[in-house]
């Protein structure tokens, strides 16, 4: 996907996670992006054969290495020797020789880089190989300044680098791609940052930033410029584009990806931090890129520790869950043992219960038909005498569920009256109208309407009067 393309989507709705999301992908299927440069080599390895013209044998070389850099350096620096070993005009000696200095440069060998690129001025330089010539000294003593371990180096190697920025403006035409980038890259360096941005957008208005080189680096000065300005927002948003280019475009050689990461370390992000920081660790090993090897090494053990340390506290929490869940499982099993168990006792008194209630059923219709036979036998006073002895304190019983001013009056000579002797059959369990009829030989209204006057003397809940009474 083409940088342009990419700086335009983020400028409308493309959040900065949505873009990190996309780099995620990107790392978790680079190996797809390998396959079309590893398709390109084999085909140009595939022309190789003995019956090559030297010229064609020599660019065949030259387009190797060119599709090895920022892929494989040992692979680039094999063909680069091929080429020194075939040089035979002094422009082929040259191109193989500045091919070499770039392999050593990255090599981390500045001194020997030194050495290659001047003894390509054994003649005077091509001036098609100026450009590249200037690229490569401005790379050089950039790293130079970089890794310089004095502050009087570093002042001495920036100073150069400089002036190399200022050739290589000038062999660049004005408005190039290369002229605006250094351009750019050289007032970022005199701390002018607003116009740096300003020219790398007048560039991008008027020009389609595309290719494995203008992609990646673009987009990479860019977060730069940002990082001095101390917008950390932008310069993570930038340096994702200048990463997923690089993943896109098959580069391993890349800084992009590492520095992100450790802009994500120090925001806390360290699950992202530690897969980008492997990432570009694994590449560079990948790559045979000594240099970035090294660099990345440098911050790559604290992250890691980071990392192990998150791993660690995870897998505390996730032991942690797991030591609850095991415990409220627990919990819950002895809750429904003890759940079952209640069940089971439930279910059992409800047995009992309902035999209970059977036996009571039972009984009821066994007193029933004892009452029913005995007052066949006898005469109504001699169930009085009979319920009376056996509840000597029913009347009075009774007396206390009525309204106060009501007084059961009972005929001389008798023992009991009808309402009392209804209410004794209640109170027996016997309480159905018909059959206190029967067995008292008074009609059905006549139970009728001494229950109902009864009811109505009731000194509380008419309704449950007759509870009462059984309650006695």
């Amino acid at each position: 996907m083409p940088v342009a393309i990419m700086l335009s989507c983020s400028k409308t709705d493309n959040t900065d996670e949505a873009l990190l999301r996309e780099l995620d992908q990107c790392i978790a299927q680079r190996a797809d992006y390998y396959a079309p440069r590893e398709h390109r080599i084999d085909s140009l390895r595939a022309l190789l054969n003995d019956s090559m013209s030297h010229y064609d044998r020599f660019e065949t070389y030259g387009r190797l290495v060119e599709n090895y850099r920022s892929y494989n350096l040992d692979s680039q620096l094999y063909y680069t020797e091929l080429r020194i070993e075939m040089a035979q005009s002094p422009f082929e000696r040259q191109v193989s020789l500045l091919n070499y200095s770039e392999v050593l440069m990255r090599s981390g060998m500045y001194h020997e880089t030194l050495v290659y690129i001047d003894s390509a001025l054994a003649q005077p330089l091509n001036p098609v190989l100026e450009p590249y010539y200037s690229h490569l000294r401005r790379t050089l003593f950039g790293l130079m300044e970089d890794f310089a371990v004095t502050a009087r180096e570093r002042q001495t190697y920036y100073r150069i680098t400089q002036l190399y920025r200022e050739e290589m403006m000038e062999v660049h035409p004005a408005g190039s791609f290369l002229h605006e980038l250094v351009r750019a890259d050289y007032l970022y360096e005199q701390q002018l940052f607003d116009s740096a941005l300003h020219v790398l957008e007048a560039y991008e208005w008027s020009n389609e930033v595309e290719g494995q080189y203008e992609e990646p680096v673009f987009a990479f000065t860019r977060a730069q410029i940002y990082r001095k300005m101390g917008n950390r927002g932008q310069a993570k948003h930038y340096l994702a584009i200048s990463a997923i280019a690089d993943l896109q475009n098959a580069i391993r050689e890349y800084i992009a990806l590492r520095e992100l990461a450790v802009l994500l370390y120090e925001e806390g992000d360290i699950e992202r931090a530690y897969n980008y920081m492997l990432c570009a660790a694994q590449d560079a090993m990948a790559g045979s890129e000594r240099v970035r090897s090294i660099e990345t090494s440098t911050a790559y053990p604290v992250v890691q520790e980071a990392y192990i340390q998150q791993v660690r506290q995870r897998q505390y929490w996730m032991m942690a869950m797991i030591a609850s869940a095991l415990l409220i499982l627990v919990l819950v099993t002895m809750f429904l043992l003890y759940i079952n168990r209640k069940r089971r006792q439930l279910a059992a008194l409800n047995n009992r219960l309902a035999q209970s209630n059977e036996d009571l059923r039972r009984s009821n219709r066994i007193k029933s038909v004892y009452v029913k036979r005995f007052m066949k036998m006898t005469s109504i006073e001699d169930f009085d005498d009979a319920f009376l002895e056996l509840f000597p304190d029913f009347v009075a019983q009774v007396q206390t569920l009525l309204v106060p001013e009501v007084e059961l009056r009972i005929k001389p000579k008798e023992r009991l009256n009808t309402d009392l002797r209804v209410l004794a059959l209640i109170y027996l369990g016997i309480t159905d109208s018909k059959q206190i009829a029967d067995i008292l030989r008074y009609s059905l209204p006549t139970i009728y309407n001494s229950r109902t006057r009864m009811r109505n003397l009731a000194k509380e809940d008419r309704d449950l009067f007759e509870e009462k009474v059984t309650a006695l």
